[in-house]
């Protein structure tokens, strides 16, 4: 089977000593490609730096998450658009809204995420959106006319059924799947079922949200195939199926 992680943050610290070891261990579970996501101007050099090490197994998307913004964001915009223009990408991300952990500076957030849209579109490059407590405002900020054109993927996706349909109902919006469809209290299977596999990307988060029954430890790209097997025991499916529509749905996003 083929399977693709659409979003590892394989520059994190967790994996210092060993992130040659994990891709290549990927590698042999059938996880074939690897999107790395920067969350800063400062770790946007080291996705890029392992990408080039490993250039046909993962690939940069660069970007300023919603936790990562500084009192001079500007300034850490400008930085990662150089890099982006001088150095490339497959996606803007990670990028998003986070009304979790950072509800108290959602004002700037929004500046930060507004202009990375517009990056999206200037470059016509997918965007990775993280939305934590956030997918309405998130849908409602892609519903614009000025961002309806904008692909992306609803990183970790938490939403309910009626939050997925109205995703879908955007027809350039994925949902990342990974972990969460795992856990027993994650994403429900009514949602999981509801799923339409042309527009559903894998992922991991690594190395957070590490799936069942590895929860707890350091999750890694070669976890994948569990999340595509929890897919297939909800849904009824074969775990062929599965890796065959998110692999084709991921290359869609990332041609």
């Amino acid at each position: 089977m083929y399977w693709i992680d659409t979003h590892a943050h394989l520059q994190d610290e967790a994996f210092a000593s060993d992130y040659n070891t994990v891709i290549l261990r990927a590698q042999d579970a059938g996880v074939k490609k690897i999107v790395l996501p920067a969350c800063n101007e400062t770790d946007m050099h080291r996705v890029l730096a392992i990408c080039t090490e490993h250039p046909t197994r993962c690939y940069a998307a660069l970007g300023l998450h919603p936790g990562e913004i500084g009192t001079d964001y500007k300034q850490q915009l400008t930085e990662i658009q150089r890099t982006l223009e001088a150095s490339g990408a497959i996606a803007i991300g990670e990028i998003g809204l986070d009304a979790f952990h950072y509800k108290e500076t959602l004002e700037q957030q929004d500046i930060v995420f507004q202009k990375q849209l517009e990056w999206g579109k200037y470059y016509n490059l997918p965007v990775l959106i993280h939305a934590r407590n956030t997918i309405d405002l998130v849908l409602e900020k892609l519903e614009m006319r000025e961002f309806r054109t904008v692909t992306g993927v609803l990183h970790a996706f938490e939403g309910s059924v009626e939050q997925l349909h109205r995703a879908m109902r955007n027809d350039n919006l994925m949902v990342g799947i990974g972990g969460l469809a795992t856990f027993k209290n994650g994403l429900k299977e009514e949602v999981l079922q509801a799923l339409d596999l042309t527009r559903s990307v894998l992922e991991t988060d690594s190395p957070y949200l590490t799936p069942t029954p590895y929860r707890g430890k350091r999750n890694a790209p070669y976890y994948i195939p569990l999340v595509g097997e929890r897919l297939a025991t909800v849904r009824g499916e074969a775990v062929e199926r599965i890796a065959k529509l998110t692999s084709e749905a991921a290359r869609q996003l990332f041609p």
